[in-house]
Parts: C-alpha cells; structure tokens; sequence
C-alpha cells in the first residue's frame, strides 16, 4: 500500500483506472470491510487500482472541538488496519477549514475527478460530503454518466437484526459490552495511542506500567482489564499484561482518567512508541485499597487470576 498524505502529492491518471472508496472509516467495522472490498474487486475486475480516501482527524475535532467525537481507531491503527486488506492507495489528509468549507460541487471536482482522476466511486448509503454535508451518493449519482463511470452504494449492514454503525460500536465500547463491539468489527476491540510518562508509581510498588494517552478515543468503564499487547504494529508478536483504566484512587483524588498496563515478564523502556491493546477480559471494578501493600497484594491476585485463564 502506499499512502499519500496530501492532496498535492496525489498525481493519478485517467489510465490507471482508478477506483475509490470514500468515508472516514472510524473502527474498519464489518460494513466498512464490505465497502473496501468492493473497491479491491471492482478495481481487480477492470485491472485498476484501488484507493481509499479517508481524513487523518474526525471532522467534529474541526467543527466541534470543544466536544469532538471520541475515535475507535486512531489514525496510525487505521493505517495500519487498512494496509491489512491489500488496498493500493490510500490518500489520508487532514481535515481543516478549507476543506470544511469546500462546496460538495468542488469536492467533486478539484478532488474526485482532478486529484484522483477516479473512474468508480464506492460509498456508503448515508454518505455525505462537501459543506454542511451538501453533497450525497444520490448527488453523486446524477453527474456519473458525465464524470464517473459508475457509483457503486453500499447499503446498510446488519448485525443481530440492528445496524452496524460507528457510533454503535462507540456506545458498546463506553457501555463496557466489547463483545458486541468486538462482532460489529469482526475482530476484538484495540485501544491504541503512544506511551506517555507518568508519575512512576507503578514501578515504585514493584509494577512497572506504561501510561497510554486516552485523550482521542472512546474507552471502556473504569476497570481491570487483562489485555495483549502489540508494540508498534498489529503484526507484532502478542505480549500479556494487565490494564488499569480509572482514576488511581488508592493514589490521588484526581478527577481524571488514566490507562496504564502493565507488561507480564517485560522490562523494557517503551516510552514514545506506539502501543496496541486489545481487551481480553474484565478482571474487576477499579476500588480504593487501605494501603500500598493492599494493593500490591490485589494486583498480584488479579495477574494470576488472568494467568489462569492463558
């Protein structure tokens, strides 16, 4: 896969028959597997390439940023997840204000037929583009015969009799049901985000944990977690750990969230680099302990209770 990162750079040619799935793909979920797919074998079929064009950031972080949307996958899992399913382009730009204020016309235009010189479009049936979410498929639809050679909708996808949907997988997640979020994605839930620094607690009590910035993606209710790990990539070899998202009440009276894991039988400074948890199992509620040696005491009880079940 190569990835473009600005529409300057995108030099596509009528000849490279080019096919492009639109949307921003927050989570990869199953429906979005089933538009990308479509795009792969649509472009195989007339010996094209396949492109997906997607916005590095959410939109809401631009139009709403006081209260932006919290994201399922951040973008560096997003590429990550995919560069797994086998697409040539993927052209992933920054969401700003000029494109915020780019007409569904112009997005047409200047990006789709000039920037990406794009014979086919895939989209999704709620599709929508262009300022104040103007331009639609049905809008899309109209200029094909002139512009476009085809507009290929996906229609909605279905799970368990309801609507796979982002903002679905968003509230599973919040709501603490992962399983469900884990069959809307058809793979388990991943948090991600780089290694921070904290305030080396966790080593002081013989627990060494690498603190994760939470700050742009939806998490899961306050909790311990066991979780395998992945450093810098999905196709890293698994490590074991056990996960802390709360607000280290045993600690401090801080009103905010924190997650920090901590790595079964590793030792090594991960500071800076980017890190990939999936969620294996809720261990126990987050509580306050009497003590320090409480604490260590439960914390070595719930690494041998997540051992167990290894």
């Amino acid at each position: 896969m190569i990835e473009i990162n600005s529409l300057e750079d995108c030099a596509f040619q009528p000849e490279d028959q080019i096919v492009v799935a639109l949307g921003f793909f927050d989570g990869i979920h199953k429906a979005h597997q089933c538009l990308i797919d479509t795009c792969i074998n649509r472009a195989r079929a007339r010996n094209g390439k396949s492109v997906v064009f997607t916005f590095r950031n959410h939109p809401s972080s631009i139009l709403n940023p006081e209260s932006h949307t919290p994201l399922i996958t951040p973008f560096p899992l997003k590429r990550q997840i995919i560069k797994s399913y086998d697409i040539d382009y993927l052209v992933a730009v920054q969401f700003d204000k000029t494109i915020c204020h780019t007409s569904a016309k112009d997005f047409t235009t200047e990006i789709l037929i000039k920037r990406l010189a794009a014979h086919e479009i895939i989209v999704g049936f709620n599709f929508h583009f262009g300022y104040n979410r103007q331009g639609s498929a049905n809008m899309l639809k109209t200029l094909s015969t002139n512009s476009f050679d085809d507009i290929v909708v996906i229609e909605q996808q279905f799970y368990d009799d309801s609507p796979i949907s982002s903002s679905r997988i968003r509230q599973s997640v919040i709501q603490g049901n992962l399983s469900e979020a884990a069959n809307l994605l058809g793979r388990p839930y991943f948090f991600a985000g780089n290694v921070i620094n904290g305030d080396g607690r966790g080593r002081s009590i013989g627990f060494p944990t690498a603190n994760i910035n939470i700050d742009a993606q939806a998490i899961p209710p306050n909790g311990v977690y066991g979780v395998r790990i992945r450093l810098d990539d999905l196709d890293a070899a698994p490590l074991n750990g056990v996960m802390n998202i709360g607000k280290v009440p045993t600690f401090t009276d801080e009103s905010h969230t924190t997650a920090e894991v901590h790595i079964l039988d590793f030792d090594e400074d991960i500071y800076n680099r980017f890190i990939i948890v999936e969620f294996v199992e809720l261990l126990r509620q987050e509580k306050k302990f009497a003590s320090k040696d409480e604490l260590v005491n439960q914390i070595k009880c719930d690494i041998e209770k997540y051992k167990s079940h290894l």
